[in-house]
């Protein structure tokens, strides 16, 4: 029998391209980490509010500098990739498709 753990957590490889200063790409990749929110929960999020703020437990292998040029961690961290508009933007598609992918019936 199959077991479902309807409060799990995972991680997941995010693929980010920005474009640098010079408007050259720069291509990478990072992993998140998700948490998996019932769809009820989904439902019932104020309109207002940010999936990745409810979604977003961690990164890793991604370093952002602060002020001080010293690496964010943290909270800090979290709060820095969900503000960037590339990095939120290919945040939230990643967890879709980590929700959606393997569940995809096969042609």
């Amino acid at each position: 029998m199959f077991k479902l753990n309807t409060n799990r957590s995972y991680t997941y490889p995010v693929s980010l391209t920005i474009y640098d200063e010079a408007g050259k790409e720069q291509t990478g990749k990072f992993t998140a980490k998700f948490k998996a929110l019932p769809q009820d929960k989904l439902r019932e999020m104020p309109a207002d509010s940010l999936l990745l703020d409810h979604v977003l437990i961690g990164v890793s292998e991604l370093e952002v500098p602060g002020e001080d040029g010293q690496p964010l961690q943290g909270e800090a961290l979290l709060h820095a990739v969900k503000n960037d508009p590339a990095a939120s933007t290919a945040l939230v598609t990643a967890y879709q498709e980590s929700v959606s992918k393997k569940n995809r019936p096969r042609i």
